[in-house]
C-alpha cells in the first residue's frame, strides 16, 4: 500500500512538473512572438477623464496637497 501511494505521488508530481515546464515553454514562445510582431499590436492612446478636463500637472497636485495640509493645521 505504501508503494502504491509512493507511485501515485511520483506520478502526480511528474504531471505537475511537466505542466509547469510546458507553461514556461509557452510563455517564452509567446514572448518571442509578441516581440517579433510588436509593430502589429499598437497600444491605444490613454483615455481622457470622463468629465473632459485635462489631467492636472504634478505641480498643481503638490500645491493642492500643501494647501490642504496647511488648512488642517
Amino acid at each position: 500500500m505504501i508503494q502504491e501511494g509512493f507511485e501515485l505521488m511520483v506520478i502526480g508530481m511528474g504531471v505537475v512538473f511537466a505542466f509547469l515546464v510546458l507553461l514556461v515553454v509557452c510563455m517564452t514562445c509567446s514572448g518571442m512572438f509578441f516581440q517579433r510582431f510588436s509593430h502589429l499590436f499598437r497600444e491605444e492612446s490613454p483615455v481622457e477623464p470622463p468629465n473632459g478636463s485635462p489631467p492636472r500637472p504634478p505641480a498643481a497636485l503638490a500645491a493642492a496637497v500643501a494647501a490642504a495640509r496647511r488648512a488642517r493645521q
